[in-house]
């Protein structure tokens, strides 16, 4: 499993990645208001803002997988979804991402 069809897989088995992608958006959202109206971004920048969070963030997780799984580039995707199923992972993802507080301090 490479980590697009991680994120596939996490899209579709779960909402954590659309919690993660609305409270980045929020963040960076809050983030452009505070700018001065020329240094605004506009809404593609957000987005595009918002995926690189988000490519980050699946391929901390897929890193973290990777090495649970034991995994080589040869591993089936099935052990991938065994291991997923078997240790709760979605669950303690949506879990994580639900509590994540994103934004500077």
């Amino acid at each position: 499993m490479n980590k697009n069809e991680l994120l596939e897989y996490i899209d579709n088995n779960s909402t954590a990645i659309t919690i993660f992608k609305d409270k980045v958006r929020a963040e960076q959202e809050a983030k452009n208001k505070k700018r001065q109206p020329a240094k605004r971004w506009n809404e593609a920048k957000i987005e595009r803002t918002v995926d690189k969070f988000t490519d980050d963030f699946i391929s901390n997780v897929y890193d973290k997988l990777y090495k649970g799984v034991k995994a080589d580039r040869n591993t089936p995707r099935n052990k991938w979804i065994e291991f997923i199923e078997t240790n709760e992972i979605l669950d303690s993802l949506e879990e994580s991402v639900s509590m994540m507080e994103i934004g500077e301090d």
